[in-house]
């Protein structure tokens, strides 16, 4: 999605209004743009943890600023520096931090070096290189994993906390209440006693 010169414009406007830039009402058609780009590059999935977002209330979606535009403003409308990601990943993780940055002032020099950035970046790297994301459903179960393949996948799975979507998946997926303490019913012995000791690991 190109940014074009009537959009310029606009941005340009908005930041001389000063205030809360990104939250200016001009931007509303720019901003809605960028993020059916962004879910159309992710296949509409969250850029951090892979989670399908199809179909998902456009207001649960976020536009993620790789670099926060609270700290990094002069990257705010710059294309590299942005994605989609769900509201876990952006806004209970993530946030403002820029702890996953190698040089949060050299940054600012090279934004666009991938080499800055320990998480994998959404526009800087192939994702699928660092981490294979599996989804396996059957019915109504669902079991997640992710398999890091390079440092930054290690990286980027320990930052988003990603064991934890692993856990509460395979939980469910065993029947297994989602505090880990409870087994349904309905299901069988033999399999009651290996979730257990499969806890017991967790």
């Amino acid at each position: 999605m190109p940014i074009t010169a009537e959009d310029l414009v606009t941005i340009q406007e908005a930041i001389d209004q000063g205030g809360k830039i990104w939250e200016n009402e001009i931007l509303v058609d720019i901003k809605r743009r960028i993020k059916v780009h962004y879910l159309t590059i992710t296949d509409e999935q969250c850029c951090y943890c892979r989670r399908d977002m199809t179909d998902e209330f456009n207001m649960v979606i976020d536009i993620e600023h790789v670099l926060p535009k609270s700290l990094y403003g002069n990257f705010m409308f710059r294309l590299f520096n942005l994605s989609v990601s769900c509201k876990r990943c952006n806004m209970r993780i993530k946030g403002n931090n820029i702890d996953f940055l190698l040089d949060a002032e050299g940054v600012q020099l090279n934004a666009q070096d991938r080499l800055q950035y320990l998480i994998s970046h959404p526009n800087l790297d192939e994702y699928f290189e660092n981490i294979e994301y599996l989804v396996n459903t059957r019915n109504n179960k669902k079991s997640v994993k992710y398999i890091k393949l390079s440092e930054k996948g290690i990286y980027t799975y320990n930052y988003f906390e990603l064991e934890k979507l692993e856990v509460d998946t395979l939980n469910k997926a065993q029947g297994i209440d989602i505090s880990g303490t409870e087994l349904s019913e309905d299901i069988s012995p033999e399999i009651a006693v290996e979730s257990k000791e499969l806890l017991k690991r967790i």
